[in-house]
């Protein structure tokens, strides 16, 4: 089974003013600890969506020279841009599903990604994403079967928002890990990321 990951980290970080994916966090960097965990997972291929002028320096080295990364220059900073970009690219590949990343989501583990690809192999549902309350959130694994909706997003409109919309037919898998949720948008969400880490590392 060809499943993708399509890793989004083309915005611009306005409410930090500053780089976020750059920020250390765990013997890293923020933008990479979620992207580690992608190209150690089960994913067949992981697309690492940015800007045309990103200089990836935010990337920790070794993982650019990873085998399973291609790095897919999106000419819009928009969620929903970015995510077209990325199915694009799973299409092409033929895959058969693809987990929607974000690059500000530090406490995703491979194990998070393997848990989605195993559960899709037995359910082969529209969507399998984690939840703590009825509600998914990212990662999301999404069937092929609904790429064409996907590119079908416009604006800031994220795909968890169209799922809310629609009466597609998606797995919930439970977790009571808060952390993995956790996505960093302010300069206090990076400090409290932080303590996270400390208190118990990211896995």
């Amino acid at each position: 089974m060809i499943t993708v990951g399509i890793y989004l980290a083309a915005g611009n970080s306005r409410r930090m003013e500053t780089d976020k994916r750059a920020l250390p966090l765990a013997d890293s960097s923020l933008g990479s600890c979620a992207l580690q965990a992608a190209l150690s997972s089960f994913l067949s291929t992981v697309f690492l969506i940015v800007q045309p002028n990103d200089s990836l320096d935010w990337v920790v080295s070794p993982l650019l020279h990873h085998e399973k990364i291609t790095i897919v220059r999106c000419p819009s900073a928009t969620q929903s841009f970015s995510l077209r970009c990325g199915v694009r690219e799973a299409i092409r590949h033929q895959a058969e599903a693809a987990i929607v990343l974000l690059a500000d989501q530090p406490f995703v583990r491979k194990e998070t990604i393997n848990e989605l690809i195993a559960c899709f192999a037995q359910t082969r549902t529209d969507y399998v994403a984690f939840t703590n309350n009825s509600i998914p959130f990212p990662p999301i694994l999404f069937n092929a079967t609904v790429f064409p909706l996907l590119l079908n997003i416009q604006g800031d409109e994220g795909a968890r928002q169209l799922i809310r919309q629609k009466h597609w037919n998606g797995t919930l898998l439970y977790t009571d890990d808060h952390r993995l949720f956790f996505d960093i948008d302010t300069m206090e969400e990076y400090k409290q990321a932080l303590e996270y880490w400390e208190k118990g590392g990211i896995g």
